[in-house]
This record gives structure tokens, sequence and C-alpha cells, in this order.
């Protein structure tokens, strides 16, 4: 959404008045300043909409950063989990994709009702 305003710097520094017997038209000065008044309002309701969506920008960029650090450290863990089992002479990949397909099982067991440890 764009701040749609009136007058700019220029307009009003370079507005002239209209002159009258002892000074300037009261009514055009009048009329000036409502519009500039409106422009201020428009100007400050813009700015605290702003200011408001800024810092729940800032709140959830705050928030994704600890997100990422957690999983960085997540991250770390399981990187040093699988060191340890890449090292490992007795530990293969197929013995990984082994347990892998076991756990999709039991998970898929867990989910018709069925607990994996009961079955004989």
């Amino acid at each position: 959404m764009g701040l749609k305003l009136k007058h700019n710097a220029d307009s009003i520094l370079e507005h002239e008045f209209q002159a009258v017997k002892n000074g300037y038209d009261p009514f055009d000065v009048d009329s000036f300043l409502d519009e500039i008044v409106t422009d201020y309002v428009a100007t400050q309701q813009f700015l605290l909409k702003n200011d408001k969506l800024i810092e729940n920008l800032q709140r959830e960029n705050t928030d994704l950063k600890n997100s990422v650090e957690k999983l960085e450290i997540e991250n770390a863990l399981y990187k040093s989990k699988f060191k340890s089992v890449a090292e490992n002479d007795n530990v293969s990949l197929a013995n990984i994709d082994l347990l892998k397909r076991i756990s999709a099982l039991e998970n898929a067991l867990y989910k018709l009702g069925k607990d994996p440890n009961e079955i004989k």
C-alpha cells in the first residue's frame, strides 16, 4: 500500500496564498492547512502501521534465527552420530537401510493401532 499525499515539501514551499486587503485570505490559508493536516494524519497512520509491521518482522526474524541455531546444533549432533557409525566397520549402509525400513514398518503398525513390541 502506497502513501498518497496531496502535497510534498516543494508544493508546500511554493504555495502562494491569495492576498487580500489586510494580508492573506483566511479561507485560502485554512483550506491549505486542512490539506496539510490531512497529509500529516495519513503519514502518521502509515508510519504506525509500518512500525508494527517492522516490529512483527523483527520478532519473526529473531524466532527464525533461534530455530536455525537449534537446527544447526541438532545437525551437528547427527553428523557426529553418523560419523561414528561410518567409522565403525561392523555397520554398513545396508544395515542402516534395514533399520530405516524397520522404523517405517513400526510407524505404520502404530498408525494401525498395533504395538510392534507385542507381535509374536
